[in-house]
């Protein structure tokens, strides 16, 4: 997997990781007495004093906690055995693995089930003796040795000598020695600015604690790996908490980090600042902001659509004594707890799944939250500043209805990245009526041999729909990839009488065909939405292009066009005298057109072209007006 390691987005970040490293480098990272103490097993995540603590809990959260551990548990003792093929772990049976490992021990530990005990020692016994934990694709180690690293340490004391034993002899030579092994570089998870790094080296570190006295000289040097690189995965964080690779790879890559932070708290009493790289506190603010009225996530960059809940923004409220930071999760908590008993969900929304890491919910939940006034009310616009910049505008937080405009800013060139820079959605009357698309399959990807994680100019990634810039709502020149080496910073534009904006300053990205390009989005105080794109050409002319996708019916009117879905309506108004020098087609892309592919059902792309004369400026001015809006 090739990836850019861009850490030079922000010169002072750069320098402020690379002094740390160095710091580090210098002189042990970890004091010597700290592994002359380390605490009795169980010490991983919670002790047992923790545990007695939580079984007394008796708030509604806990209680409906308990009782979906108890549940899932329940369900995964009558699991049939995992397959390994060829005796080998990769990405789906170590998710799976760890799946089972984290619920059915905490099930034993928390609530006593000997049935969870004994299916719990089963799994990781079966872990521990296949000869490979997926060294090929480094993310299967990372997530085998938590499970691994968890199994042993939650269950060390109901395990036999010869079943630590071999546990041990996995963990150091399935994780352990090939992560030594990995070499730093612009290509590797391990000093890497992705969500690989915090993952292996978070994943492989929690097992290398936990068998730190049998293995004392390769545990301390695993940790203080994963504590010295886990910073450039911080680093990308900074300034405001958004995350480049979008909202799927932020809960995956957070989550490890996150996992990282408190299993070197509950060994060593420290996390040793991870948490106190630039941004990433205020992170959670960012998954918030991700999610629009509709419940659906802003999903650029290769996004999955998942459904799990989101059991790190319990550990953020906790970490921050915010309760305006778990609506959202307990909602899904809520909403999965009636499922289990009624087999149904009394309102509309997301049928919630739970994901592998939930068991952890219960361990990261404060209680007393419960109590807190929410001491912070979400801004209505937030405009993040960072690695990535946006613009994220919604006219209010509580109305499922209300309108919803995010404003994309950064580069193509990053891990997981589209060329998507200055594109927007838009929701408005429980619609989205403009989208993104999210991650392409990337087994399609691999069966049309693309290079498939290759972010240069003319790489053949471009190439798929999702990805490239024909299935993103952003400006085009002669129909033309934008600049990959190009970045587009999005600036928050002053309210002004209820009206807020974001500016998208994209020339870097167009700068072979123009001098100067702007998108500036506008949400007014009656809802209705603003886009107006500028650009002055160079020296020779150019066919500006705008798109838009979209799943709405769309209809050409005398002042524009008209979407129309589910019984509503949106209308587009271009100035009359601009509508005579365009020209305006609405495409069927719903068929996939090559192999790499999907189909998008249902999905148009209005594109409207304008030539403009070189050395000359041009503007378009879209205004969008939801049929509700007043």
């Amino acid at each position: 997997m090739k990836i850019r390691l861009t850490l030079l987005f922000i010169p002072f970040l750069f320098l402020q990781v690379s002094a740390q490293v160095h710091s580090l480098v210098k002189a042990d990272l970890i004091p010597s007495d700290y592994w002359k103490s380390l605490p009795d097993h169980p010490r991983l995540f919670a002790k047992n004093a923790q545990l007695l603590a939580i079984a007394e809990q008796k708030d509604s959260i806990s209680l409906k906690l308990k009782y979906i551990l108890k549940q899932d548990a329940e369900g995964k003792l009558k699991a049939a055995n995992i397959e390994y093929p060829s005796g080998i772990s990769n990405m789906g049976t170590s998710r799976a693995v760890q799946e089972r490992i984290l619920s059915l021990a905490l099930d034993y530990r928390l609530l006593g089930n000997k049935a969870s005990l004994e299916k719990a020692r089963k799994e990781l016994i079966q872990l521990a003796e296949l000869k490979n934990w997926g060294t090929g694709h480094f993310l299967d180690v990372g997530e085998a040795a938590l499970a691994a690293g968890i199994g042993y340490d939650w269950l060390y004391k109901e395990l036999t000598l010869n079943e630590r034993k071999k546990v041990v002899e996995a963990i150091k030579n399935n994780a352990i020695i090939p992560a030594l092994a990995a070499k730093e570089g612009v290509d590797s998870w391990v000093n890497g600015n992705f969500n690989w790094n915090p993952v292996c080296n978070g994943g492989v570190m929690v097992a290398a604690l936990a068998i730190a006295e049998e293995e004392p000289e390769l545990a301390r040097k695993m940790t203080e790996q994963a504590i010295k690189n886990i910073p450039y995965a911080g680093v990308t964080y900074a300034l405001d908490g958004a995350f480049p690779e979008g909202p799927s790879y932020w809960a995956y890559g957070t989550s490890f980090y996150v996992i990282a932070i408190e299993a070197l708290r509950s060994v060593f009493n420290t996390s040793f600042a991870l948490e106190q790289m630039p941004g990433f506190l205020k992170t959670a603010d960012y998954n918030n902001q991700m999610v629009a009225p509709s419940g659906e996530d802003y999903n650029y960059s290769d996004y999955h659509t998942e459904l799990q809940n989101e059991p790190i923004m319990l550990w953020f409220a906790k970490q921050l004594k915010r309760r305006d930071l778990i609506s959202d999760e307990i909602n899904d908590i809520n909403r999965y707890y009636e499922f289990l008993l009624t087999g149904k969900n009394t309102k509309p929304g997301k049928k919630v799944e739970l994901g592998r890491l939930s068991p952890l919910e219960i361990l990261w939940w404060d209680p007393s939250l419960l109590q807190r006034v929410a001491n912070k009310a979400a801004p209505l616009h937030w405009s993040p500043k960072g690695h990535l910049s946006m613009g994220v505008m919604r006219s209010s937080w509580q109305d499922p209805k209300a309108t919803y405009v995010a404003l994309k800013g950064g580069t193509p060139n990053n891990s997981h990245g589209h060329m998507d820079a200055g594109s927007f959605i838009l929701e408005a009357d429980g619609v989205r009526w403009a989208l993104d698309l999210g991650t392409e399959s990337y087994d399609k990807m691999r069966k049309a041999k693309l290079d498939l994680w290759n972010y240069t100019q003319n790489s053949s990634r471009w190439t798929t729909f999702r990805v490239g810039p024909e299935g993103h709502n952003i400006i085009r020149f002669n129909n033309e990839y934008q600049l990959i080496d190009g970045e587009s910073q999005v600036v928050a534009i002053p309210d002004v009488k209820g009206t807020m904006g974001n500016r998208a300053e994209l020339t870097s990205l167009y700068s072979n065909f123009a001098k100067r390009v702007n998108r500036t989005i506008l949400l007014h105080p009656d809802r209705s939405v603003s886009i107006k794109d500028e650009w002055t050409t160079d020296k020779k002319p150019v066919e500006y292009t705008f798109q838009w996708l979209t799943k709405a019916k769309v209809t050409k009117t005398v002042y524009g066009l008209l979407l129309q879905q589910n019984g509503k309506q949106l209308q587009l108004k271009i100035d009359q005298a601009l509508l005579k020098k365009i020209a305006i087609t609405v495409q069927d892309v719903s068929v996939a057109q090559h192999i790499q592919d999907s189909d998008n059902p249902s999905l148009s792309r209005i594109v409207i072209k304008l030539k403009t004369w070189a050395k000359s400026n041009g503007q378009l001015l879209i205004k969008a007006y939801p049929g509700s809006a007043k």
